[in-house]
């Protein structure tokens, strides 16, 4: 689904408005709810309409009120199953598609505030996964087998005042990868 398709809900454009829209949990909550359900709760489970039962100690979970199955607003999403609150899942997502690619986990968790690198290496693997378009273009013949190609820049930082070039990073050279990607045949090697 494109944001941008739904007038309904506003998408921010910059810091302020970020803050703005999304000041804590609550309103984050609000708005997953209405971009899922943009009608309205509907179950998944018995397709019944109308407002769900809410719990105080569990917000992200409704109840429906006709089969009293439990639905969890990040089921379906790359948050499902995390116990990271919804503020900072925001936050992440606003950082990862906002800054320069290439974002490390360490300086993730860092900006974030996390305790744990892991739950910052998680979220970020997670997020960046979700933003790849399954449709997207391939390079390659074959329909389960493609090239993926990045680049970067390889060297490193002038050591000491007698280079003659200052302090800062130089002689760097760019560097173009393309690898081939195969399907793992179930049951054969790695």
């Amino acid at each position: 689904m494109d944001i941008h398709q739904r007038d309904d809900l506003p998408f921010p454009h910059s810091l302020p408005e970020f803050q703005r829209l999304f000041p804590d949990v609550g309103a984050c909550a609000a708005y997953l709810e209405k971009l899922r359900w943009p009608d309205g709760f509907v179950c998944p489970h018995c397709e019944a309409g109308g407002e769900p039962l809410r719990f105080a100690n569990r917000p992200n979970v409704f109840r429906c009120r006709e089969c009293r199955r439990d639905t969890s607003l990040k089921a379906g999403t790359v948050m499902e199953g995390s116990h990271t609150p919804l503020n900072i899942w925001f936050w992440a997502a606003y950082l990862v598609t906002s800054q320069t690619p290439g974002m490390s986990a360490v300086q993730f968790q860092r900006q974030l505030g996390l305790p744990r690198y892991e739950t910052a290496f998680q979220i970020l693997h997670k997020l960046r996964a979700g933003m790849v378009r399954p449709d997207q273009d391939r390079i390659g013949g074959k329909a389960h087998e493609h090239v993926e190609v990045d680049e970067t820049y390889v060297g490193g930082r002038t050591r000491g005042k007698g280079s003659g070039k200052g302090s800062g990073v130089h002689d760097m050279s760019l560097v173009a990868c393309a690898v081939e990607v195969h399907q793992r045949k179930p049951g054969g090697k790695l």
